[in-house]
């Protein structure tokens, strides 16, 4: 979440457009409120605050998070960012997205076969799919990223680009799959739920474009940082936005805004990312 700075109208000037205008003094963007200008203003930004105290526990079995959809039907470029730690074997959901209608169309992040993967489907036609090379259910905390370029995926593990296999990776992304009804971390949700995480989730994020240039940054040398100057369209923080570590919803802390409400009481942990 963003915080609006109010300004008075003696701050107004020439380069106003309507109800907008570009400040050439402050370099920001001004809205009218009818009587003063709100500016967006980065240094008081509520989504970072300064530290990470907490992260969300799944129990694989039935815990998730529900959410609206997250996709931008014409972005066809993006990235998902996690910290995970995880023991489980099991094909395991970290965000995905689907028509709940039926079984044929969805996209989504998972530990699969103990590694990172990929993998999108639409209308039932071709599985794509990119796994990654290293082995992440090893109880540490890891940092995963799924990158598409629009023609290509791209895996990263703590800050390291994977090794691929599988031969159908073209890049598919949310806004490439239609009719897609709902969001959830910690299952994949189709007809019904399935492939529930076991572990921790902790600052989830995701962009409609392509980060690959920035996943330096993004991992921080294997510290959870502030996100908010990449600009993500959706940004998770799993008990430290505005939820504090209570209650049943975790807040999109990015300007996206698409809250997330826990299911079946998935907990918050004071077990954090490094």
């Amino acid at each position: 979440m963003s915080t609006l700075t109010t300004h008075t109208t003696a701050s107004r000037d020439s380069h106003s457009l309507g109800l907008c205008k570009f400040n050439t003094t402050t370099n920001a963007i001004e809205v009218s409120d009818g009587s003063n200008w709100q500016v967006y203003d980065p240094d008081t930004a509520t989504g970072w605050s300064g530290s990470n105290t907490y992260s969300l526990n799944f129990d694989g079995t039935d815990d998730r998070l529900d959410a609206s959809s997250v996709v931008t039907s014409s972005a066809t470029s993006g990235t998902i960012s996690a910290w995970i730690k995880t023991t489980s074997t099991a094909y395991q959901a970290i965000l995905s997205t689907a028509d709940t209608s039926g079984n044929g169309t969805w996209g989504w992040m998972a530990v699969y076969n103990n590694k990172l993967r990929i993998t999108f489907r639409e209308s039932m036609g071709t599985v794509k799919i990119a796994d990654g090379s290293t082995t992440i259910n090893d109880g540490s905390w890891h940092h995963v990223v799924a990158v598409s370029s629009g023609t290509a995926y791209n895996l990263y593990v703590d800050g390291s680009a994977e090794t691929l296999t599988n031969s159908n990776n073209d890049g598919t992304w949310f806004g490439d799959l239609t009719s897609l009804t709902s969001t959830n971390i910690g299952s994949h949700v189709r007809v019904s739920a399935g492939n529930f995480f076991s572990g921790n989730i902790d600052e989830l994020a995701v962009w409609d474009s392509d980060q690959s240039s920035n996943i330096s940054t993004i991992y921080n040398s294997g510290t959870p940082g502030n996100l908010l100057p990449l600009n993500p369209n959706h940004w998770w923080r799993m008990g430290d936005g505005a939820e504090g570590g209570s209650g049943s919803t975790v807040y999109d802390m990015s300007l996206g805004s698409v809250n997330a409400t826990i299911v079946n009481q998935a907990n918050f942990d004071n077990t954090t990312a490094p």
